[in-house]
């Protein structure tokens, strides 16, 4: 990586896009010398790095307040700047306003001439909000390996990086993350009353159909949760997350180059553009409980989270393997259209893994991971009975990156499968019968899943019997979100098949 001088770096876009080739490095060496000290050479460089960084993020820092006080100026009527303001390093709000005050979105000037400017202070307000919250599921270690440092990195990437020009996400978090609507949407779930100013705060998140917006600290379209050894497809899947309902992108096929003699024209090399599309689609979730437990649960919303985030695992490790597209994800097995079939008949043997892999292209090769079921994960191990195999091998993976931070996390069937990283996803198939699709390699970039931001939920005060529809008893939590997922590029994956 080329090192610049900060002091040749005199925008925000020039420091930010510096911070993201530093925070790549940094990344690179922690995966090159992933379990193991590190040399004399990268501790030197990664050392280096990291002083880089935070220097780069007091700047950022700096100049984002500065820009935010000048703007501040430019709205009043008789602007004179005083001497003090020279010193000025941050935002008053940051250390004069309480927690409170952060959420008071009255407080924030709407400039309906510069929309971005009323944006860009709902985020940094966003952001002061996600690093004094705490996230009881990552503080009980129910994310799925995510710590709480992971969970802010996320959510700050979102908001800098996928929120729209109304900051709709910022918004979401500020409205949803103030104490007193998560205090109003405690008591909501628990149909206890609520006083006048938790009944205002909670009327803020209500949607046009009546739902209530859950917190964003317990929503999983925004904080990233997973069961990897259910549903591994977060982790090395590309995720993407909007605020609308629809995403659309550009993919290729790349671009062929090609040499020449000297003085002669060009060959045409464009490449072909596609835009593949997908609409959010609803899933869904809907959790009884008899009033006695709402009564004396006082964990309730955290429970409760964590019990949909299983669900919302289970269905998703489902759909995002085998969904048709039709109000639902399109699976990996719907996309990934390329089969390799084995050459027993409802069997494999050790050559069709690495026939597997030769049929697989070159350039998708490097970031590949097999994705199979454990039944057939304990199958393959039974080949190597005598350890000459050389099917499960131990030098370290290729790079896998996280959904948090960029971080790395190691597959979770623990060692390589023939050098790829091998993961379990429950909704394969657990049989060898003819036909039977059993194990995936590919490049888990080319299969997208997008989440549109905002889980949210409704009480159903009472529940009834099917006889004579008295009350049972129980109330319900109706859960509700939209997300999709696609195949981008079938030519990433090679699916093994039975013969």
């Amino acid at each position: 990586m080329d090192r610049q001088d900060l002091n040749t770096l005199r925008s925000i876009d020039e420091l930010s896009a510096y911070q993201r080739s530093v925070r790549s490095r940094i990344s690179e060496l922690h995966v090159t010398h992933a379990g193991l000290p590190f040399p004399d050479e990268a501790r030197t460089e990664f050392a280096e790095l990291t002083e880089i960084n935070k220097e780069i993020e007091a700047r950022l820092t700096e100049l984002r307040a500065r820009e935010r006080y000048i703007a501040s100026m430019a709205t009043q009527e008789r602007a004179v700047e005083s001497p003090q303001s020279a010193g000025f390093s941050s935002p008053s709000w940051r250390t004069s306003r309480n927690e409170a005050d952060i959420y008071d979105l009255s407080s924030i000037r709407m400039d309906w001439s510069n929309p971005e400017r009323t944006a860009l202070e709902f985020r940094d307000r966003a952001l002061r909000a996600v690093e004094i919250t705490s996230f009881p599921l990552a503080d009980q270690r129910m994310y799925g390996g995510f710590s709480t440092d992971d969970v802010r990195s996320h959510v700050e990437k979102l908001l800098r990086n996928k929120d729209d020009a109304e900051g709709h996400i910022a918004r979401r978090i500020l409205t949803t993350g103030n104490p007193l609507y998560r205090a109003a949407f405690g008591k909501s779930l628990l149909n206890k009353p609520l006083s006048s100013e938790e009944q205002r705060a909670l009327a803020v998140g209500t949607g046009s159909a009546g739902g209530f917006a859950v917190p964003y600290q317990l929503d999983p379209t925004i904080i990233p949760t997973s069961n990897l050894s259910v549903n591994p497809f977060r982790a090395i899947s590309r995720v993407d997350t909007i605020p609308g309902n629809e995403w659309r992108g550009v993919t290729s096929s790349g671009v062929t180059a090609s040499y020449a003699a000297e003085a002669t024209e060009a060959s045409d090399n464009s490449p072909t553009l596609a835009q593949p599309s997908m609409l959010m689609v609803r899933a869904q979730c809907f959790v009884p409980a008899a009033i006695e437990i709402t009564q004396d649960w006082g964990a309730l919303l955290s429970e409760l989270a964590a019990l949909i985030q299983d669900a919302k695992d289970d269905i998703e490790a489902t759909k995002f393997t085998s969904g048709n597209g039709t109000n639902e994800p399109f699976g990996l097995l719907t996309g990934a259209t390329t089969t390799v079939t084995a050459g027993g008949s409802g069997a494999f043997a050790v050559a069709d893994l690495y026939k597997t892999e030769e049929a697989l292209g070159p350039r998708f090769r490097p970031r590949a991971s097999w994705v199979a079921n454990r039944f057939t994960y304990n199958k393959t191990r039974q080949f190597d009975t005598s350890g000459g195999a050389s099917l499960w091998t131990q030098y370290p993976a290729p790079l896998q990156v996280g959904l948090a931070n960029g971080a790395p996390r190691m597959a979770n069937i623990g060692i390589p499968l023939i050098g790829y990283p091998a993961y379990e996803d429950s909704a394969m198939v657990a049989a060898l019968t003819t036909g039977s699709k059993i194990a995936t390699l590919g490049d888990f970039r080319y299969y997208l899943i997008v989440d549109r931001v905002g889980m949210d939920m409704e009480l159903i005060p009472h529940l009834f019997g099917p006889s004579n529809r008295y009350p049972t008893g129980q109330r319900g939590y109706y859960a509700y979100w939209r997300n999709n997922g696609k195949v981008l590029d079938a030519n990433a994956f090679r699916v093994l098949v039975t013969g």
